[in-house]
């Protein structure tokens, strides 16, 4: 299968990604840019809700519900340009497939069987896509670690 080029036109994103654009590491100037162009372009980028559930726990551990609060208001509202998906029944079986079969999070079972559903790369910097990756199951489109 021929691979798609390396610049999409929207991604899933995973709590790797959202969570190292908020503590501004070295991977946040790329996120933000995909934030911008998607803003730009009238796209959206997609989370799913289990991995927006796993942004704002970190969030609220790390500097406080009302922090968090703020972000689940911008996801909510659309002030941000990312879509949440929901964990509705198919979404929930991939990601159980995907799980049941890589050594991979629960929660990045779901970005995976999003960008599967979706057709579109990961945007992540999570060393636990590595073995989707290389399976076949998504692409990734890899953001530098700090």
């Amino acid at each position: 299968m021929p691979r798609k080029s390396r610049r999409a036109a929207s991604f899933v994103l995973d709590a790797w990604a959202v969570l190292a654009w908020l503590a501004g590491e070295a991977s946040a100037p790329r996120v933000e840019r995909e934030l911008r162009a998607a803003e730009a372009r009238g796209l959206r980028l997609h989370l799913s809700v289990i991995n927006a559930g796993e942004v704002y726990y970190r969030q609220a551990k790390a500097a406080g519900t009302d922090v968090a609060d703020r972000l689940l208001a911008d996801l909510r509202s659309g002030a941000l340009p990312i879509r949440m998906a929901d964990a509705h029944d198919r979404r929930v079986w991939q990601a159980a497939h995907l799980k049941a079969k890589y050594p991979i999070a629960y929660a990045d079972a779901f970005a995976g069987a999003l960008a599967q559903e979706l057709d579109l790369p990961v945007l992540t910097g999570d060393p636990d896509f590595r073995v989707l990756e290389q399976a076949g199951e998504c692409r990734v489109e890899w953001l530098p670690r700090s």
